[in-house]
């Protein structure tokens, strides 16, 4: 598994996961790559916060530690891939390696990395700004997924 963030001003830090991940697991992620790529790319500006709602996302811990460092966040349906703007990025970077037929595992990891690293700015702006899109559509969809 791995775990990436971004946002209109490019992809943050990437991270390899292995095995499960556990609630001390994932403040780990969001201290060591969260937070460090908020102050990288958007300095002092405000920012919103979207995970998917995994359960150890979920955490009372991790809950904690998000309002310790005045994380803002934002709710919205687990289970709504339509809604979460990294999900069409991931598939779009899934495109992208499954051109170049990865071998083995360190393939892969290379082609992902290279992947991620290389999206376009442009790309991510588009996919940010087309949220107000997106939940019009789920809600005329009447919650039915959408083709995003």
């Amino acid at each position: 598994m791995v775990w990436g963030c971004m946002s209109s001003h490019g992809v943050g830090k990437f991270h390899i996961v292995s095995g499960t991940v556990k609630a001390k697991d994932y403040i780990e992620i969001l201290q060591n790559k969260l937070l460090p790529t908020a102050r990288d790319i958007l300095g002092n500006r405000s920012w919103i916060f979207q995970d998917d709602n995994a359960p150890c996302h979920r955490a009372k811990v991790v809950q904690k530690r998000l309002e310790d460092h005045t994380v803002n966040r934002i709710n919205w349906p687990g289970h709504s891939p339509d809604l979460n703007s990294i999900e069409s990025l991931w598939f779009k970077i899934g495109y992208k390696i499954s051109k170049k037929k990865p071998s083995n595992k360190r393939e892969l990891i290379e082609a992902l990395i290279f992947s991620f690293n290389h999206i376009i700015t442009k790309y991510l702006l588009k996919l940010v700004h087309s949220i107000l899109k997106r939940c019009r559509t789920v809600i005329k969809a009447n919650d039915w997924p959408i083709k995003y």
